[in-house]
């Protein structure tokens, strides 16, 4: 159980950190922004797929 909410609540710091890092380098690149939140938004939708399918496989067991 420990290790199914490390790996959700590092899932959630690496998409929030990619949006951050895409909206703070705007001015190095001009799709910066674009590119981190596509990225932040694939990390975050592939968390909550993570968490239904250990959620799901929980309620089975």
């Amino acid at each position: 159980m420990q290790r199914q909410q490390s790996i959700t609540v590092l899932l959630l710091m690496l998409g929030i950190a990619a949006i951050s890092l895409g909206m703070a380098l705007r001015d190095v690149f001009e799709h910066f922004p674009t590119v981190g939140w596509l990225v932040g938004t694939a990390i975050l939708i592939g968390n909550s797929i993570y968490t239904g399918v250990q959620i799901k496989k929980k309620s089975h067991t």
